[in-house]
């Protein structure tokens, strides 16, 4: 017993003794061997101690920040980088842009948008700066900006890029902005460089449908569904193509019908499934769709109009004409509303709403319907 107890004295005097002699800089080399090695969470270790033994270690807590960030300890990145500026380093382009970096994957935007403007202001060769200020850009909606950055990243850049995300997000924007062929090449690079990101196919499938290059529109929306079958974006755009494109109404309502079934709260797809099943002569199945379109948005004009067809050929004139009152109240230049009210009123015996109509729609110049409803006027 005696022994043991020697020989775990002298360990842990050994210990102790060993971590007494060990510097602030011996930390800090430690750590940055560890994060060349890709261990991040044993070099914030190393990082914290050296820290920890020399106040105002700048170096090592911008290390520590780097690696919080890059753990997606976001958090812990700001405080840590924080205190990296307190010891004088906060006019430094690494110290804000990884602020920035910290601040945009807490998905706070704003607040990192100043962050890459200082980085990119103290060093105008900054490359990643503006890779993220573009990303950034690109979440806060500020599409028109997101280019231009993306565009200064890849002129500064001095190796391939195999950030597929970074061409995905470049794509999305050239979408947005409807440049669809400049969207194909930085679409094809995104699953070119990751076959499994599903995201990228249905974002290419989307190019291709706005370009009317319909099959190779249907080819990526298949990888995206056999990649992730609970993703409605590519169920819902296979039908936007066959929809618009093919008017294959059929094919469209099969699409759509799987599409709402995992989102739930699209009402544009609600209404072209209800179009669609009106178009078939399939008003039951009509209504359900536009009822949910309209329980979405009850101001959606279009979908109101249309579910007002599907019950005036239901024959049921008084659900109808509440569709069409408020779409007319509300669109004072709606003709369709106007002109199937016509209908239902002559239906109901009514007249005089009959001839308001025709009135209202004569004010639109809607000559067409005006002839088609006067030849019911008795």
């Amino acid at each position: 017993m005696l022994k043991y107890l020697v020989t775990f004295t002298l360990a842990t005097v050994s210990f102790f003794s060993s971590f007494a002699q060990t510097t602030a800089k011996d930390w800090y080399d430690k750590g940055i061997s560890l994060k060349t090695s890709k261990k991040y969470k044993e070099a914030i270790i190393a990082f914290k101690k050296a820290a920890i033994l020399k106040t105002n270690y700048a170096e090592a807590l911008h290390q520590l920040g780097w690696c919080y960030n890059e753990e997606g300890s976001y958090n812990d990145a700001i405080d840590a980088l924080k205190k990296e500026g307190k010891a004088g380093m906060t006019a430094r382009a690494p110290n804000n842009f990884e602020m920035g970096y910290a601040y945009k994957g807490l998905r706070k935007y704003e607040e990192a948008l100043p962050y890459f403007n200082k980085a990119i202001e103290l060093d105008a060769n900054y490359s990643l700066a503006y890779k993220e200020r573009g990303s950034t850009y690109n979440k806060l909606k500020m599409y028109d900006k997101v280019l231009d950055d993306f565009n200064k990243y890849e002129s500064l850049v001095t190796s391939d890029i195999t950030d597929a995300g970074y061409y995905y997000t470049r794509g999305w924007t050239e979408n947005d902005l409807g440049k669809y062929e400049e969207a194909v090449k930085s679409l094809k690079k995104c699953v070119a460089l990751d076959q499994s990101y599903t995201n990228g196919f249905s974002e290419l499938g989307f190019s291709y449908y706005k370009l009317n290059l319909n099959d190779n529109a249907l080819d990526n929306y298949r990888i995206a569904m056999v990649l992730d079958d609970t993703d409605f974006h590519p169920l819902l755009g296979t039908a936007d193509v066959y929809f618009y494109n093919l008017k294959n109404y059929d094919s469209a309502i099969l699409y759509y019908e799987k599409g709402t079934q995992i989102q739930k709260t699209n009402k544009v797809a609600y209404y072209r499934l209800g179009w669609c099943y009106n178009d078939k002569e399939k008003y039951a199945n009509a209504v359900d769709a536009l009822k949910a379109a309209v329980l979405l948005d009850p101001e959606y004009d279009e979908a109101r109009t249309e579910l007002g067809y599907a019950y005036y050929k239901l024959e049921r004139y008084d659900e109808a004409l509440a569709q069409f009152r408020p779409v007319m109240k509300h669109d004072p230049k709606s003709e369709l509303s106007r002109y199937y009210a016509g209908f239902c009123f002559y239906l109901k015996g009514d007249q005089d709403s009959l001839k308001k109509m025709i009135d209202e729609l004569k004010a639109l110049n809607s000559t067409k319907y005006v002839e088609t409803l006067t030849k019911y006027v008795k």
